[in-house]
């Protein structure tokens, strides 16, 4: 379909983007920095070119400006994506020729349709070749299928009791890890029940095990309210009201995605964050940021700053946070 350059700085947004992107049929090409995605844009001429405002080195205002400057990339469309919402700003991007400003954080539905109606005409596809349903929907769902091997490292156990055997077994050094992170909190490690008093292993099931995700959040209508929703949708829910229940919890079952409030009870979320990266057993789960006191730009930094794999402004509607568990974990 159509040639789409995207200029980002952060990798874990360029990958969601291309591959659901390219799920859609279009060839995408990536730049890290302005000045390699203005060369980029002159040799390849794209399309469109999707842009960060936010880069290492030099404004995406002002990147913009340069390749409306330029005679071989002035009839690009560029389509702006930032953190900063003040109307000042955005008028000055649309004024210096930016077709669209989307802000982040953004809903991924809203920000592919922004792409395509600023997609050149040339670039759709013949009417009388359209794509077989059927083919689309089998692309789509392998795209999905890489998302999720890129982020999660460990598959599960293919047996629901050989599952609960290796939790089981591991006991141990979930205590030897509990005490180093609990050390931070000054918070002793509680005593767990010996192996004799552990409940049986469940009956195996039929069918793959449901993806399970972690909140900890000390807000109970907001965890009440998104535990319900993504439980609906098949997904295996946990709840922790502090850090240091959360750090036990994501220990013990090692969730396939961790939304973790930065304002906690007994421990914050960053010292919470922290002990997962410390962690050969967490240090592989997908965290995303959750904050509804800090800006979105500010939320953004964090999330870098902590190493999280993104962030969510709160509130959110149930329905946009879904959108996005599905796109890093699946259904």
């Amino acid at each position: 379909m159509a040639k789409i350059l995207v200029i980002e700085d952060e990798p874990d947004q360029v990958k969601l983007i291309k591959l659901r992107l390219e799920a859609r049929g279009h060839r995408v090409l990536s730049a890290g920095k302005a000045k390699e995605g203005i060369e980029l844009a002159a040799r390849e001429k794209p399309d469109l070119v999707l842009m960060d405002m936010i880069l290492p080195d030099m404004h995406g205002l002002d990147a913009a400006i340069k390749l409306k400057k330029n005679p071989e990339t002035r009839a690009i469309p560029v389509i702006a994506i930032s953190a900063i919402g003040s109307p000042d700003f955005t008028k000055a991007c649309l004024q210096e020729g930016i077709v669209a400003y989307v802000r982040k954080p953004y809903d991924p539905r809203e920000l592919f349709k922004t792409i395509e109606k600023h997609v050149r005409p040339g670039a759709t596809p013949k009417a009388d070749k359209p794509k077989p349903a059927a083919a689309a929907e089998k692309v789509y769902r392998d795209k999905l299928t890489e998302i999720e091997k890129q982020f999660k490292q460990k598959p599960p156990p293919s047996h629901p009791s050989a599952r609960h055997e290796s939790e089981f077994q591991h006991e141990p050094d979930i205590d030897e890890m509990l005490k180093g992170a609990l050390a931070d909190f000054r918070i002793p490690v509680e005593k767990k029940p010996s192996a004799q008093a552990s409940a049986p292993a469940p009956a195996a099931e039929s069918g793959p095990r449901p993806k399970s995700i972690l909140i900890i959040d000390d807000d109970m209508s907001f965890g009440r309210v998104i535990s319900t929703h993504l439980a609906g949708h098949g997904y295996e829910v946990s709840l922790a009201l502090d850090g240091v229940s959360g750090l036990k919890q994501a220990f013990q079952k090692r969730p396939d995605l961790v939304l973790l409030n930065l304002i906690l009870p007994a421990g914050g979320g960053e010292t919470v964050l922290e002990n997962f990266r410390k962690s050969p057993e967490a240090g592989g789960i997908p965290v995303f940021v959750m904050s509804g006191l800090l800006s979105s730009k500010k939320l953004e930094e964090k999330a870098r700053e902590l190493g999280a794999q993104g962030f969510i402004s709160k509130p959110i509607d149930p329905e946009d946070l879904l959108y996005i568990i599905e796109s890093v974990i699946g259904g």
